[in-house]
């Protein structure tokens, strides 16, 4: 809804003579505005509009209605034209619970009736839509947690949802970019997709092709026509997943992308503009590579401009308890024992949220009723043996198995067919299984459309899994565990 009520106001500027239509909130802080140009990004560094009634409506917490009014700027740098704003309509209302918006006319003497009507509602719209994703954002699903780093989060997802500029996500592995992408993505109100593009698992000497797209016969292996993940976010929001991770050879024309929002497919002549919206992640140091000459220092800045900096569950141990009670389903309905709190809050969490979540599905699947602080503390060290004793280069090969699959290839071509050529052992398919199981909440169902299998190959999936003694969830495996934990 966001979205149309945007476009409805972009509408308002040609319908009735708006010249500028600004949203902006209690902190005197510019959150959305179209028409005409303005500086700054608040209300006491910006030019181009009434900084005297919008005080007073901050002072006031009230509308106000004015008319054949003259506001003066003086910047220097302000257009010529712009040195007198004459400013003969005016109107400020509140929108939700602490936002306001501006709108004025240069050339409308006042506002019909009609006109007031209109700017009512859709207020009145916005403030509901605005007021719905803040109570949405602590519910689940939402931005779980009360430290002030989560609400100050909270506070820039609200504001940058509003937003069509890109926006950079900052972080750990784990704490949630991904998360939060997808959350701006919803409350922007766009219409088009949400696309995910993990950049480690698409080749260098591809990335253009599997970007932008290609026309058949535009390089030797172009068999036929590819659709680019541009054309497949059109309307909606194209996510880089690990950003630093796009080959240096690429970044000139992914910035250029980024300000024009043109593109050539290969081997297509007619240059497309694509209707998206751009938010990268990373759990880089972008500057530390820009000095290695990873990163581009433009295209960083460019991304830089709306920035989110997601703290790790370390820093913020207050939010521990939240996420833990919105992800109680993965516990299936066992009660918390004594000493659970104890552990959950005095241990480290390098993994951060993503950690947290596995230990709660292992719990939910390993444990008995209730679930003691001791039997969550040997959750978390049998997950650090694993790690430790995990045979040299299995990571790399079940990391390789994900890539592979994410770039669109099946299991049946990256599993089934290497384990029995003996590519594959037993333990590195049954570890890569655990993964996928981890991250699906446990669940065999649930790893269909991740591992690239038709829904109608399920009990073919199951029963080459039974066949070959490579579900991990086994009795045997259990009885191993739960002997680890005694």
């Amino acid at each position: 809804m966001i979205d149309s009520l945007k476009t409805k106001l972009w509408d308002l500027l040609k319908e009735k003579d708006v010249s500028l239509a600004l949203l902006y909130n209690k902190k005197a802080e510019i959150l959305w505005h179209r028409g005409r140009y303005i500086k700054g990004k608040t209300i006491e560094k910006g030019e181009g509009f009434s900084k005297s009634y919008i005080k007073k409506s901050l002072i006031d917490n009230m509308g106000i209605e004015m008319e054949n009014v003259i506001v003066a700027s003086s910047n220097i740098d302000f257009p010529q034209s712009a040195y007198l704003l004459n400013v003969k309509a005016l109107i400020i209302q509140p929108v939700g619970n602490g936002f306001f918006l501006y709108i004025d006319s240069g050339t409308k003497k006042s506002f019909t009736p009609a006109d007031k009507e209109v700017f009512k509602v859709i207020g009145h719209l916005l403030g509901m839509v605005i007021d719905g994703i803040r109570k949405s954002e602590t519910g689940t699903g939402g931005i779980s947690g009360k430290s002030d780093e989560i609400e100050n989060i909270r506070e820039l997802v609200l504001k940058y949802s509003l937003e069509e500029e890109p926006i950079l996500l900052l972080g750990e592995t784990g704490v949630g970019k991904s998360h939060i992408a997808r959350l701006i993505h919803r409350y922007s109100g766009r219409k088009g997709e949400f696309i995910t593009i993990h950049t480690p698992a698409v080749p260098g000497n591809l990335f253009e092709s599997e970007i932008f797209g290609h026309k058949k016969g535009a390089f030797t292996d172009a068999r036929s026509d590819k659709k680019g993940f541009v054309d497949e976010a059109q309307g909606g929001t194209l996510f880089f997943d690990e950003i630093a991770e796009v080959p240096v050879s690429f970044q000139a024309k992914l910035l250029r992308f980024i300000e024009s929002k043109k593109y050539m497919v290969l081997g297509d002549p007619v240059e497309k503009e694509a209707n998206i919206r751009i938010i990268a992640a990373t759990n880089r140091n972008l500057p530390e590579a820009i000095n290695n000459g990873q990163f581009r220092e433009d295209l960083y800045y460019r991304l830089q401009v709306l920035e989110i900096n997601i703290p790790p569950l370390r820093e913020r141990r207050q939010d521990l308890k939240a996420l833990v009670m919105e992800n109680l389903q993965y516990l299936k309905g066992k009660e918390i024992g004594s000493g659970f709190w104890e552990v959950i809050l005095n241990y480290d969490w390098p993994g951060n949220v993503r950690e947290l979540i596995t230990v709660l599905i292992r719990a939910g699947i390993l444990l008995d009723s209730p679930i003691t602080g001791k039997a969550i503390r040997d959750i978390i060290q049998y997950d650090h043996n694993k790690k430790a004793n995990v045979i040299p280069g299995k990571k790399d090969k079940i990391q390789q198995i994900f890539q592979e699959i994410e770039s669109g290839k099946d299991f049946w071509e990256v599993v089934r067919k290497p384990f029995l050529n003996h590519d594959l052992n037993r333990n590195e398919v049954k570890a890569f299984i655990t993964e996928v199981l981890e991250r699906q909440s446990g669940k065999y169902k649930n790893v269909l459309a991740p591992l690239n299998i038709k829904e109608e190959d399920y009990k073919k999936f199951l029963n080459f899994l039974n066949d070959n003694d490579l579900k991990p969830w086994q009795a045997v495996q259990k009885q191993e565990i739960k002997g680890f934990f005694k």
